[in-house]
C-alpha cells in the first residue's frame, strides 16, 4: 500500500517474506511457544481473515508480543493484553504512518506542539489515557487492541481507512457461587502454568528477579524455586539500609538465591542523570505517553557493567500481581453505601490524578475530567458495587498498568535484555477475573496463598512468615487515613506527620536529588510528589526533546 509507511526500529522485530508478518516478542498458542513470524502466522488468519477472525486469534495468544501484517489491500497491527510492546500510528495528507517509535510518527505527521489536555493529564497522572499521546496527531494502540488500515484498490486515489478493534478487556465477572477449595486449587494450577511458561521462554537462560520488599516478586522467586529452575539471581537497589532491601535480602536468603544490592547515592544519581544516555532513554521509553520508569535505570546499567547478569538473561519483575489480586479496588466496593459514576470518577481522580499541583477545587476537577474518565472506562452508569469495582479496575488496567507499570520494561530493553511478566499471564489474569469480589478485598486471599507457599518453600511457619516493606503499624495507618480527609491542596502540610508514625528509609529517596534544592522545596509545598517533580521536569522545554 503506497499510502502507508511502516517503520519498526527495535532489533527484536522479525519479518517473514513468506507471509508478510512482522512479529515482536513471544506468545504461547496451542501448547507451543511462538517466537518467529512463521510460527506465529500458523495461529493467525493470514491472508483473508476478517477483523472478527483476527480478534478471535489474537485473544488466543498468551504472551507478550506485538505484530504487524501487511498486504496490498490492508495492514493489521496489534499489541498484547497489556500493551507490553507499544505501537503508534498517525495520518497526514492522505498517508498513514505506523511504528514502534512515537517520535518518528510525530515527525511524519508534523506535530510540534503538545495537546494541552493531554499535557495537563500527563502532568497530573504521569501518563496520557486512551489512544491519545502528548501530540494530537500521534495515536497509540491500547492494551488488547488491533488496528486495521484498508484501502479500496478499485478506486483511484482512495484514502486509507483506519479502524480499531478491542479483542480483550480486563473485565471481572462475579460468579453466582464459589467453592473456595476448588478455586484455591485453580489459583495454584494457574500460577504453576504461568511460571512454567516463563521457564519455557527462558529455556535455561539466567532469570534475573528484581526482588523488592513486596509479595509479587517474592511469589515469582518461590514458585521458580518450587519448580526447580536453577539459574536464578535476585537484586534490589536504592539508598543504603532502605527497608525494601532488608526484606529483599532476607527473602533471597530464605530461598537460597544469590542476591545483589546496587547502592544508590545522591551524588551518583546526579551524575548519571546529567548524561546523554539518560536523555536518550527518557525520550525513547516515554513514547510520548508516560513518564519513563527511571528508578531502576542505574541498577540495570550497573548489573550490566559489572557483568553480574548474562547478556541473554531474562528479567522477571513482579508486575502486577497486586493489581490482578484486587489491591487497587476502592473500599467503597466492599461497603454498604451507594455507588455511582460520580463516586467512580472521584476515586480515580483521588488515586491517579494527584502527583502534581492542581489549582482547581475537587468539584472543578471532577467536572473537567469526568467524561474523559468514563469514556476510557467504557461505562456511563454504575448501579452495583461489583460494577463499580469492575469499572475502576478496567480503567486502571488500561491506563496506569499498561502505560506506566508495564512500560517500565523499557529499561531492560534499553540495555539489550529480554524480559517476561508471568503475573500478567493470560491464564492467571482470567482466573482473577472470576474470583469473587469478597476474596479480592485488599488482596488478602492472594497474600494468604503467597504466605502459605513461602512457608512451604522455606520451612517456616505461616505465623512467622516475613512481612513486606509496605506493611505499616497502626499509628501509621491512622495517619494515612486522616490524611485522606484533607483537600489535596493542603495535604502537603500534614505529610510530615506520616513520617513521625512511619519512620523508615525509602528506596527512592534519591529521585529528586538532581534538582535544585529550592525547587524541590517549592514543588513539594505546592503538592508535588517526587514522581510529579520528574514529570514537571520532563515537560519543560528541551527536556527530553
Amino acid at each position: 500500500m503506497n499510502n502507508i509507511e511502516i517503520r519498526l526500529s527495535d532489533r527484536r522485530w522479525m519479518h517473514s517474506a513468506t507471509n508478510g508478518l512482522h512479529w515482536g516478542g513471544a506468545a504461547f498458542s496451542a501448547g507451543r511457544i511462538r517466537r518467529s513470524p512463521d510460527h506465529a502466522a500458523e495461529r493467525l488468519p493470514i491472508p483473508d481473515g476478517s477483523a472478527a477472525q483476527w480478534c478471535k486469534s489474537l485473544s488466543a495468544l498468551n504472551g507478550f508480543f506485538a505484530l504487524l501484517w501487511s498486504s496490498p489491500e490492508r495492514v493489521v497491527a496489534a499489541v498484547d493484553r497489556v500493551r507490553s510492546i507499544p505501537l503508534f500510528y498517525g495520518s497526514s495528507q492522505g498517508r498513514v504512518f505506523i511504528s514502534d517509535d512515537a517520535e518518528w510518527v510525530r515527525q511524519r505527521v508534523g506535530d510540534v506542539l503538545m495537546d494541552p489536555v493531554a499535557r495537563e493529564e500527563f502532568r497530573l497522572a504521569g501518563y496520557v489515557t486512551g489512544s491519545d499521546t502528548l501530540y494530537r496527531g500521534v495515536k497509540q494502540l491500547q492494551a488488547g487492541e488491533m488496528l486495521q488500515v484498508s484501502t479500496d484498490l478499485s478506486k483511484t486515489g482512495a484514502v486509507a481507512t483506519l479502524q480499531t478493534y478491542r479483542y480483550y478487556r480486563f473485565v471481572h465477572t462475579e460468579p453466582a457461587a464459589c467453592d473456595e477449595v476448588m478455586l484455591r486449587a485453580r489459583l495454584d494450577a494457574s500460577a504453576v502454568a504461568a511460571m512454567q511458561r516463563l521457564i519455557d521462554h527462558a529455556a535455561g537462560r539466567q532469570i534475573v528477579i528484581p526482588l523488592s520488599g513486596g509479595y509479587d516478586s517474592r511469589f515469582i522467586a518461590l514458585m521458580l524455586k518450587r519448580l526447580g529452575y536453577k539459574k536464578i539471581i535476585t537484586f534490589t537497589y536504592g539508598i543504603k539500609d532502605n527497608k525494601e532491601s532488608e526484606y529483599s535480602r532476607q527473602v533471597a536468603a530464605d530461598l537460597g538465591l544469590p542476591w545483589h544490592f546496587v547502592e544508590y547515592s545522591e551524588a551518583q544519581w546526579r551524575n548519571a542523570w546529567h548524561t546523554e544516555e539518560r536523555h536518550r532513554f527518557q525520550q525513547w521509553a516515554s513514547g510520548w505517553v508516560s513518564l519513563p520508569h527511571v528508578q531502576d535505570w542505574i541498577a540495570v546499567r550497573s548489573l550490566k557493567q559489572m557483568h553480574i547478569v548474562d547478556d541473554d538473561c531474562v528479567f522477571v519483575p513482579g508486575h502486577s500481581g497486586d493489581f490482578v489480586a484486587g489491591s487497587h479496588i476502592p473500599r467503597d466496593a466492599f461497603q454498604s453505601g451507594p455507588v455511582d459514576t460520580e463516586l467512580l470518577v472521584r476515586r480515580i481522580l483521588e488515586r491517579h490524578y494527584v502527583i502534581a499541583a492542581c489549582a482547581q477545587t475537587a468539584d472543578q476537577k471532577q467536572a473537567k475530567w469526568k467524561q474523559r474518565i468514563l469514556h476510557r472506562a467504557g461505562v456511563w452508569h454504575v448501579d452495583t458495587h461489583a460494577e463499580f469495582a469492575d469499572a475502576f479496575e478496567t480503567w486502571d488496567w488500561q491506563e496506569r498498568q499498561a502505560k506506566y507499570i508495564v512500560n517500565s520494561v523499557r529499561v531492560y530493553e534499553f540495555f539489550g535484555f529480554d524480559w517476561w511478566l508471568p503475573l500478567w499471564d493470560a491464564e492467571f489474569m482470567e482466573l482473577w477475573q472470576e474470583v469473587p469480589l469478597a476474596l479480592r478485598k485488599e488482596r488478602r486471599w492472594y497474600l494468604e496463598h503467597v504466605k502459605h507457599q513461602y512457608a512451604e518453600q522455606t520451612g517456616t511457619g505461616v505465623s512467622v512468615v516475613l512481612g513486606n516493606s509496605s506493611d505499616i503499624n497502626t499509628l501509621g495507618r491512622l495517619a494515612r487515613s486522616l490524611l485522606k480527609r484533607f483537600p489535596p491542596g493542603t495535604k502537603h502540610h500534614l505529610k510530615a506527620l506520616r513520617h513521625v508514625f512511619m519512620p523508615r528509609k525509602l528506596k527512592n529517596d534519591y529521585l529528586t536529588s538532581h534538582l535544585p534544592p529550592l525547587k524541590v522545596v517549592r514543588l513539594q509545598r505546592n503538592g508535588y510528589s517526587p514522581i510529579g517533580m520528574l514529570v514537571e521536569e520532563f515537560l519543560e522545554p528541551g527536556s527530553p526533546r
